[in-house]
């Protein structure tokens, strides 16, 4: 596979015919030959990523695989996630076009052998993988017609013998009803069908099972499993020629996790954050992009409609709530303007974001992808500003950020290559020196992983020190309280802030 260096806006895609690609379900036995942008892999990646981490969270409701409710609560559930494609793929549905249905089918086939890199690093990274692959598997099966799962087989060369008439009618008398002289079956060792046998849904005679065109998946998917846990083993073995390739390793290494990013539209047990902390968030735990609208809006006292809502849902998504919201930006637009104006003008789209105007809907901060895909005029600041900063004006950022000149050139040669998000991750690392490498793809993300590095680095110097310290409650908290160093060693300078302001207590 080879991977340009082209951005998203000028990927373009060449369309082979679904010759390559035809049929829906594949068993991925050929390795993607082809050209492709890094943004196009990087979005394929994560939606795949989206499916199968769909598909462990309904299984962890109780729902059985297989049955009628899953497959109901998986598609459900991805459409939530405005993944139209894979819903369309996954239930053997046309996008309507010849050139959508090969797209579709050509990023799956990307998506799943570039999702076989980042989860063969380990054995229980490669035990889930194969797990929800399975149950991807057996999915798009059942979305089959009888005709597709005819077709698939002949095209895949699996060529399963089926039971004669004199054959059958023998099977049926031995099974004593078990059998039935309407139902077509699959002759197969009972060796590859054990998880049939175990559930005792299978006839069995002299060591033959004989199974129904509905339960060959349980064949499939024993020889799936086999195949992909050796591809997986041998990929687990070359990891090391990555390190070859830097345009990538940031992308194998940031979708190597089982968990899912953290609902955002879920507010309910969110710490609430106190405005009055913002200014320090900014400085500490924000991506460029909110920390520049953040302090555009400190400088200018206003904010066009675009950014404001970017960083308003930001906002609300690191727990700042609808009343805080009000006065902040009251606050500020106040300013430069009269209280009635900016009641008449601005305080309802404020209060519409929440769910309390309208159609009062729970919008939820807007992704890495969402973001990067918004255009930006000269004058605006909303949008990546890795995408839209030339140059000097992101190397003028970084630098007035803090960041070593090293630092800025690593970071402005990636967003300069159209790799955005990965410009941000190592906007994080170098922001957070020591941390993990992370693949940014949600502000709320890099916000919350931000603070958890920041906290724990504080819990771990409390521990070296005295272990009686005790937060004080806010009421009685005085300015001249006592400081802490630890921000030292990450480069932070908040000699100044009082202590209730601090990032031990930003979060209460």
């Amino acid at each position: 596979m080879d991977f340009t260096r082209v951005s998203r806006r000028s990927a373009k895609i060449h369309f082979e015919g679904l010759q390559k690609y035809p049929h829906e379900l594949q068993l991925y036995h050929d390795f993607p030959a082809f050209t492709i942008s890094i943004g196009e892999l990087e979005q394929s990646m994560a939606e795949r990523l989206c499916v199968l981490q769909t598909l462990e969270e309904v299984g962890n409701r109780g729902l059985k695989v297989g049955t009628e409710d899953w497959r109901k609560a998986v598609i459900e559930d991805l459409k939530k996630h405005n993944l139209r494609g894979f819903c369309k793929l996954l239930t053997a549905t046309s996008l309507g076009s010849d050139v959508d249905d090969f797209n579709m089918r050509r990023r799956d086939h990307m998506s799943h052998y570039m999702l076989r890199v980042s989860y063969s690093e380990s054995e229980d990274k490669r035990r889930w993988f194969i797990a929800r692959e399975i149950e991807l598997f057996r999915l798009r099966w059942l979305y089959l017609t009888e005709a597709k799962r005819n077709e698939f087989l002949i095209l895949n060369n699996l060529k399963y013998n089926k039971a004669d008439e004199r054959e059958k009618q023998t099977a049926v008398k031995l099974s004593y009803g078990f059998m039935t002289v309407s139902q077509e079956y699959y002759v197969i060792p009972v060796w590859k069908v054990a998880d049939l046998v175990r559930s005792r849904k299978v006839f069995i005679h002299k060591g033959t099972a004989y199974i129904t065109n509905d339960d060959i998946i349980s064949v499939l998917l024993a020889s799936y499993r086999s195949t992909l846990a050796q591809a997986l083993a041998y990929v687990s073995r070359r990891l090391h020629i990555l390190d070859d390739d830097p345009r990538i390793l940031g992308l194998v290494k940031g979708a190597g996790k089982n968990t899912r990013e953290a609902d955002y539209t879920n507010f309910v047990n969110k710490d609430k954050v106190d405005i009055r902390q913002l200014d320090t968030l900014a400085e500490i735990s924000y991506p460029l992009c909110m920390r520049q609208m953040h302090q555009r809006l400190r400088t200018a006292h206003h904010l066009k409609h675009f950014a404001r809502l970017q960083y308003g849902l930001f906002l609300k998504g690191i727990g700042v709530s609808l009343e805080d919201a009000l006065q902040f930006w009251r606050s500020e637009f106040c300013k430069q303007m009269d209280p009635e104006k900016f009641e008449k003008s601005y305080s309802y789209n404020i209060r519409h974001s929440y769910g309390r105007e309208g159609k009062r809907s729970n919008y939820a901060p807007q992704s890495c992808m969402k973001i990067i895909s918004s255009p930006a005029s000269p004058g605006q600041y909303h949008g990546c500003p890795f995408k839209t900063f030339d140059s000097p004006a992101l190397l003028k950022a970084l630098q007035s950020n803090g960041f070593s000149m090293m630092a800025q050139h690593e970071i402005a040669d990636l967003a300069k290559k159209g790799h955005y998000q990965l410009a941000c991750s190592a906007y994080f690392s170098h922001s957070h020196k020591g941390a993990e490498q992370i693949l940014v793809a949600h502000p709320n993300h890099y916000f919350d992983e931000s603070q958890k590095i920041l906290m724990s680095k504080l819990v771990k110097k409390e521990e070296k020190g005295s272990s009686s310290f005790v937060k004080p409650p806010a009421e009685k908290v005085k300015s001249d309280a006592p400081k802490t160093d630890v921000w030292e060693d990450m480069g932070i300078d908040l000699s100044d802030v009082p202590l209730w302001q601090s990032p031990r207590y930003l979060l209460h």
